[in-house]
């Protein structure tokens, strides 16, 4: 049963083509957000727009903003524009210091665009934004699982091929996955990473094949308590290989039957 935040903010949700509306009158003061929904605000000082989501503790969130498109203050059609032209770049800075890039992009999923912020852990979709006081405001869905593609399907099946031997399956996953690669022993986090990386060209944490299998996994063993879904699967004493090419297998089918409806 999902929980709801009550958040109080200047918050609209959106067609990209309307993201900052002229006329805000229609603009809810207060919404109320899925769990899994975080709201980040980010502040304007000088050329970078940096913030946070306050119940992600330690996790910052930065955008480095190009000069000209600040002369008149932070402005929702300019910071599109730069967003389109990608020329905004930013910063996620971890809860122990540590930073990783962020690209923005414009994205086509939803029969408009949308904005993607992809970091080392996932791929965001922006779902609501505003701008007020030289604040932006956004939400994404941390747990967001994108439209699935062909090649959501070829990395579950290459990992399947990884993890067809029993004695290539190991389940001592620590989710460092360069001794996998140098001995051909995989766990079912590694083996989709792999996967993703050999089929897709890059590895994106929250991508429709890796989500599909979290998903199996969550439908298989409601209310697990696992901190890490694939990790700790792999290493529950209780799964076999068998359960490991079971949520593979499950997950290709739901892949497919998506395939199937979008081709319709």
């Amino acid at each position: 049963m999902k929980t709801y935040l009550s958040i109080s903010v200047f918050v609209f949700w959106y067609s990209i083509g309307h993201l900052f509306a002229q006329d805000t009158s229609h603009v809810t003061a207060q919404g109320t957000l899925p769990d899994n929904h975080l709201l980040f605000s980010l502040h304007l000082l000088n050329d970078k727009l940096e913030g946070a989501n306050e119940y992600l503790e330690g996790f910052k969130v930065s955008m480095d903003l190009p000069h000209r498109y600040l002369q008149q203050g932070l402005d929702g059609d300019s910071l599109l524009s730069a967003v389109r032209n990608r020329e905004i770049r930013g910063t996620l800075t971890y809860p122990n210091g540590k930073t990783t890039p962020i690209k923005y992009e414009v994205v086509h999923h939803r029969e408009t665009e949308d904005i993607y912020m992809k970091t080392t852990l996932g791929y965001f979709l922006w779902e609501s934004v505003a701008i007020r006081n030289d604040t932006l405001f956004f939400v994404i869905d941390w747990w967001y699982c994108p439209p699935a593609r062909k090649v959501d399907l070829e990395t579950l099946e290459l990992a399947e091929q990884l993890l067809g031997n029993p004695n290539n399956w190991h389940k001592n996953d620590d989710r460092k996955c360069e001794d996998d690669i140098e001995s051909n022993r995989w766990s079912l986090f590694c083996a989709l990473k792999y996967a993703s990386i050999e089929i897709m060209g890059e590895y994106n944490h929250h991508n429709t094949a890796m989500q599909t299998v979290r998903f199996v996994i969550d439908d298989i063993i409601p209310a697990h308590g696992f901190e890490h879904t694939l990790m700790d699967y792999n290493n529950s004493p209780l799964t076999k290989h068998e359960n490991i090419l079971n949520v593979i297998d499950v997950a290709q089918k739901r892949v497919k039957q998506e395939l199937e409806k979008i081709d319709n």
